[in-house]
């Protein structure tokens, strides 16, 4: 369960064996140009912004660019009731003595009392406490940053997949477990920031199978891979080839959902499509 809290950030679980890369050339099957695939972190870490010329080349060079959620197509309203629970608040999860160590935690590390936050789903909670200690040198993460990028040069902007989607699979973890998670964040913090140093510099690396070691925990029910990984990176597949046939896309996803049997790389070349490593280093890396 201790790795778990680290899911958000590298959508884990992938399988990567093969070339290393985080910027992928997609070509073949009578596409007339080729569009791109990037793996991205949502962070706000000023050296995963340190990224070669050539990925900003590519997204100029496309015609639209696609993030997984496109948050301007989301209603707020609908993306708050989302976050929320339905009949339950984190008081009536919790035993006494986690819900008073979780409020004079997100007191600390944020200066709000939990009582405000206490309708909210666990797995947000920790998300919150997760960005609280997160370096944040950069105004937006890196996929918004991209997305900034794109909308300055007049690109088209595309969702590769709904809000549900992302929502529904979070919603596949009952809240308990959700609690689980939180609570073994807030427990062992400092294994969780050693953990997230190492995966880091993996990722800076693309050091895909050092990642795929560094994340895989089978503790995480199968229910959750299979939704969360594997259905979505289905639809990607699917709509990443859609809009690669329509005109050059810049796609930007979560680092993990690109590699291993199931993953997207792989979807893509079971469509005929031909999917390349563009290698490239990181500034002072």
């Amino acid at each position: 369960m201790k790795k778990l809290t680290l899911f958000l950030f590298f959508l884990l679980l992938g399988f990567a064996l093969f070339s290393q890369s985080l910027l992928w050339e997609i070509t073949g099957k009578g596409l007339k140009s080729p569009s791109y695939l990037y793996g991205t972190i949502h962070i706000q870490d000023k050296r995963v912004f340190a990224y070669d010329k050539i990925v900003e080349d590519k997204i100029k060079e496309c015609k639209a660019y696609a993030m997984e959620i496109l948050m301007d197509d989301v209603q707020p309203e609908v993306a708050q009731a989302a976050i929320l629970m339905e009949d339950k608040t984190l008081d009536q999860i919790l035993c006494k003595t986690d819900y008073a160590l979780l409020d004079s935690v997100f007191k600390v590390k944020t200066g709000m009392n939990i009582l405000l936050y206490k309708k909210m789903k666990p797995f947000f909670i920790m998300s919150q406490l997760m960005q609280s200690e997160m370096s944040k040198d950069m105004e937006f993460a890196l996929d918004m940053h991209f997305l900034e990028i794109a909308k300055k040069n007049n690109k088209k902007t595309l969702g590769i997949e709904d809000f549900s989607d992302q929502i529904g699979a979070i919603d596949k973890l009952p809240l308990v477990v959700q609690a689980e998670m939180l609570m073994e964040s807030i427990k062992n913090p400092s294994e969780e920031n050693e953990k997230f140093d190492e995966m880091l510099e993996a990722y800076m690396n693309a050091e895909l199978k050092k990642l795929m070691e560094l994340t895989n925990d089978t503790s995480m029910p199968d229910v959750f891979n299979q939704e969360f990984i594997v259905k979505r990176n289905i639809k990607m597949a699917d709509n990443i080839a859609k809009f690669a046939k329509k005109q050059s896309v810049f796609n930007a996803i979560g680092a993990a959902h690109l590699y291993g049997n199931e993953g997207v790389i792989e979807l893509l070349r079971k469509k005929g499509l031909e999917v390349k490593p563009i290698p490239f280093k990181f500034e002072n890396n």
